[in-house]
Protein backbone atom coordinates (compact mmCIF):
# COMPACT_ATOMS: atom_id res chain seq x y z
CA UNK A 1 0.00 0.00 0.00
CA UNK A 2 2.70 2.53 0.61
CA UNK A 3 4.61 1.52 -2.27
CA UNK A 4 1.27 2.12 -4.25
CA UNK A 5 0.61 5.34 -2.79
CA UNK A 6 4.37 6.59 -2.71
CA UNK A 7 4.49 5.83 -6.43
CA UNK A 8 1.42 8.29 -7.17
CA UNK A 9 2.58 10.98 -5.29
CA UNK A 10 5.69 10.74 -7.36
CA UNK A 11 3.68 10.48 -10.70
CA UNK A 12 1.61 14.06 -9.25
CA UNK A 13 4.22 15.62 -8.70
CA UNK A 14 6.77 14.84 -11.82
CA UNK A 15 3.73 14.80 -14.89
CA UNK A 16 4.88 17.83 -16.21
CA UNK A 17 7.88 16.18 -16.92
CA UNK A 18 6.46 12.76 -17.85
CA UNK A 19 4.58 15.41 -20.46
CA UNK A 20 7.67 17.15 -21.58
CA UNK A 21 9.67 13.66 -21.87
CA UNK A 22 6.73 11.97 -24.03
CA UNK A 23 6.53 15.43 -26.19
CA UNK A 24 10.46 15.72 -27.08
CA UNK A 25 9.96 11.79 -28.19
CA UNK A 26 7.31 12.08 -30.24
CA UNK A 27 9.26 15.27 -31.92
CA UNK A 28 12.55 12.86 -31.82
CA UNK A 29 10.73 10.11 -33.67
CA UNK A 30 8.77 12.14 -36.23
CA UNK A 31 11.88 13.67 -37.32
CA UNK A 32 12.44 11.40 -40.24
CA UNK A 33 9.35 11.73 -41.52
CA UNK A 34 9.37 15.12 -41.61
CA UNK A 35 12.45 15.87 -43.36
CA UNK A 36 11.45 12.83 -45.98
CA UNK A 37 7.82 14.56 -46.87
CA UNK A 38 9.90 17.53 -47.28
CA UNK A 39 12.37 16.12 -49.29
CA UNK A 40 9.43 14.68 -51.34
CA UNK A 41 7.50 18.21 -51.42
CA UNK A 42 10.78 19.56 -52.86
CA UNK A 43 11.17 16.81 -55.66
CA UNK A 44 7.75 17.59 -56.52
CA UNK A 45 8.09 21.04 -56.78
CA UNK A 46 11.26 20.83 -59.09
CA UNK A 47 9.09 18.54 -61.53
CA UNK A 48 6.05 20.79 -62.21
CA UNK A 49 8.90 23.73 -62.38
CA UNK A 50 10.48 21.56 -65.13
CA UNK A 51 7.76 20.90 -66.32
CA UNK A 52 6.48 24.12 -67.14
CA UNK A 53 9.70 25.01 -69.02
CA UNK A 54 9.10 22.74 -71.22
CA UNK A 55 5.79 23.92 -71.89
CA UNK A 56 7.07 26.99 -72.53
CA UNK A 57 9.87 25.97 -74.50
CA UNK A 58 7.13 23.91 -76.88
CA UNK A 59 4.92 27.20 -76.98
CA UNK A 60 7.92 29.16 -78.55
CA UNK A 61 8.76 26.57 -81.16
CA UNK A 62 5.10 26.66 -82.07
CA UNK A 63 4.60 30.36 -82.14
CA UNK A 64 7.76 30.99 -84.37
CA UNK A 65 7.16 32.96 -87.53
CA UNK A 66 7.15 30.43 -89.83
CA UNK A 67 4.66 28.16 -88.14
CA UNK A 68 1.09 27.42 -88.40
CA UNK A 69 -0.14 29.35 -85.94
CA UNK A 70 1.96 32.76 -87.20
CA UNK A 71 0.47 31.84 -90.65
CA UNK A 72 -3.19 31.83 -89.54
CA UNK A 73 -2.93 34.36 -87.23
CA UNK A 74 -1.78 36.88 -89.76
CA UNK A 75 -4.41 35.88 -91.85
CA UNK A 76 -6.93 36.99 -89.84
CA UNK A 77 -7.97 33.85 -88.15
CA UNK A 78 -7.35 33.41 -84.64
CA UNK A 79 -9.46 30.30 -83.81
CA UNK A 80 -7.74 28.52 -86.63
CA UNK A 81 -4.48 29.85 -85.44
CA UNK A 82 -5.12 28.48 -81.53
CA UNK A 83 -6.41 25.52 -82.85
CA UNK A 84 -3.29 24.72 -84.97
CA UNK A 85 -0.87 26.16 -81.83
CA UNK A 86 -2.50 23.36 -79.50
CA UNK A 87 -1.99 20.38 -82.18
CA UNK A 88 1.48 21.37 -82.31
CA UNK A 89 1.39 21.32 -78.55
CA UNK A 90 0.56 18.07 -78.64
CA UNK A 91 3.03 16.98 -80.91
CA UNK A 92 5.87 18.29 -79.45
Amino acid sequence: MFEKSNLKNHLKKNKSVLIYSFMVGLVMGSIPFIYKSYKIFRVQKLIKEQQKIQIQIREKICKKDKSDYQKFLNLGFPKTAIEKLYYCMKEQ
